[in-house]
């Protein structure tokens, strides 16, 4: 379709809308006591606003009919940016307590794609025959995923032909990071008063800039390095540049990969999203090979990550279908049930004995993470461990370099399988799933990382 100056318009007062939304998020947060008491993210809060006055409720604000395809692209800028700029510290990545956040960062993940499909594919899709396999991904998606996976794997689903997903993932997302929230602070008060927290007995206010999202001037830093001089290039526009060079080079290598494999007669579609973080790699092993890294803020980086995903939420909260989320209440709501009962049975059994110390602490950080986003395991985490000493930020940020490869399997190769092998795709992908939570805690315990006699270590007592 050819772009007219009418389309273009159109996609730069959606942007404008989204814009004035997040900043109507920001003020209701900082404004509204029980936005902070919740600690609801201002993007989400955008989202609910664009989905009430925007074309899916009722039409007040004008957002365009393609208003709802924003967040399967902002997932490529997103997935593009994340190794851009980033150099682990190899000491730290030699620290003995790696391998234990590792399992239980990565373990909670598989785990909960493995349960997903148990629970569809052996009792769903038996109460409810028109439901399809492709639904036992949505917890998954949706909680350790975030908004972003669930409009990358929802956009690649729907395009093998299977409707609805994208809103499903969404939906599922939305749960799980107000969820994750609200029984985050809840798990917190039961630690303290159960003495498992190290540094605080009590869960005292939390800081302003947490509740109301402004940070005092006294604590206000600058953000990020300038690496370019502006005379030259203004630093941001070198910074974006590189990011979406990499999202360019993922955008065509995963067409061209569709047309070659077209030609063997499989015609395999690898989501953009996916090749998008594989030439991110590529970008950031030149840059480090060559010296450039050292002209690369990795903070600003972040920044544009960040921007891309407040604005990939409105967009996926906002378009989604309230029809769909209706029709689909009952697998939903048991989905997402089940999710949270199982993301507390590993928090327990598995978090609380694969810490020799600050389990508690460390814990909120995987917590977080395994049902939303890093951002509420960062926030869940400052509540207990104000101070952050308990490397949970550090070491989960570590592990999820390893483990990258593990979940974009999961987010990649069931939905393939699954169109492949229409009756067997499904029982498939739930055994290999769970057989790899298996082989996770094989290796976890073989390993000593994870210690199944380790009882949960108590630090003070009421």
């Amino acid at each position: 379709m050819q772009l007219t100056g009418a389309h273009l318009w159109a996609v730069f007062l959606d942007i404008c809308i989204m814009s004035a939304l997040l900043v109507v998020g920001q003020f209701l947060r900082a404004k509204v006591k029980i936005f902070q008491k919740l600690l609801i993210p201002s993007a989400l809060i955008a989202g609910f606003l664009a989905l009430a006055f925007g074309p899916k409720g009722l039409k007040i604000i004008p957002l365009s009919g393609t208003f709802g395809t924003y967040a399967s692209i902002l997932i490529v800028v997103v997935f593009a940016a994340t190794p851009i700029g980033d150099r682990p510290n190899k000491e730290a990545m030699k620290s003995t307590v790696i391998g234990g956040m590792f399992f239980n960062i990565t373990g909670i993940a598989v785990l909960q794609y493995a349960v997903g499909m148990i629970v569809t594919v052996y009792g769903l899709c038996y109460l409810y025959p028109e439901l399809p396999q492709q639904f036992g991904l949505m917890m998954a998606t949706g909680f350790y995923g975030g908004h972003g996976t669930a409009a990358a794997v929802g956009k690649a689903l729907e395009n093998l032909g299977v409707a609805n997903m994208t809103d499903l993932g969404n939906t599922t997302a939305t749960v799980g990071i107000v969820g994750g929230i609200l029984t985050g602070m809840i798990i917190v008060n039961w630690g303290t008063r159960k003495g498992y927290t190290h540094y605080v007995e009590n869960p005292s206010e939390l800081p302003v800039e947490l509740r109301t999202g402004l940070i005092p001037p006294e604590k206000q830093k600058a953000s990020g390095r300038v690496t370019i001089s502006s005379i030259c290039l203004d630093p941001m526009a070198f910074h974006l540049g590189i990011v979406l060079l990499a999202a360019l080079g993922g955008y065509y290598l995963s067409k061209y990969f569709l047309v070659w494999t077209k030609y063997l007669g499989y015609g395999i579609a690898i989501p953009d999203f996916c090749t998008a973080l594989l030439f991110g790699f590529i970008v950031n092993k030149i840059l480090n090979k060559t010296g450039a890294h050292e002209y690369v803020d990795r903070y600003t980086v972040s920044r544009i990550q960040g921007t891309s995903t407040d604005f990939l939420m409105v967009s996926g909260i906002g378009s989604l279908n309230l029809k769909v989320v209706l029709d689909y209440a009952v697998p939903l709501l048991a989905v997402c049930l089940v999710g949270f009962l199982v993301t507390w049975w590993w928090f327990i059994y598995v978090g609380g004995k694969s810490s020799p110390e600050d389990w508690f602490e460390r814990n909120m950080m995987v917590w977080g993470h395994a049902t939303g986003v890093a951002a509420t395991g960062v926030l869940l985490q400052r509540v207990v461990d104000p101070d952050l000493k308990s490397r949970g930020i550090e070491d989960s940020g570590i592990s999820d370099l390893f483990n990258r490869p593990i979940i974009i399997g999961l987010q990649v190769i069931p939905p393939i399988l699954m169109n492949i092998w229409p009756r067997n795709g499904g029982h498939i992908t739930t055994w290999a799933t769970l057989g790899l939570v298996v082989v996770l805690w094989i290796v976890a315990y073989v390993f000593k990382w994870w210690i199944p006699s380790q009882k949960l270590k108590i630090y003070h007592s009421k």
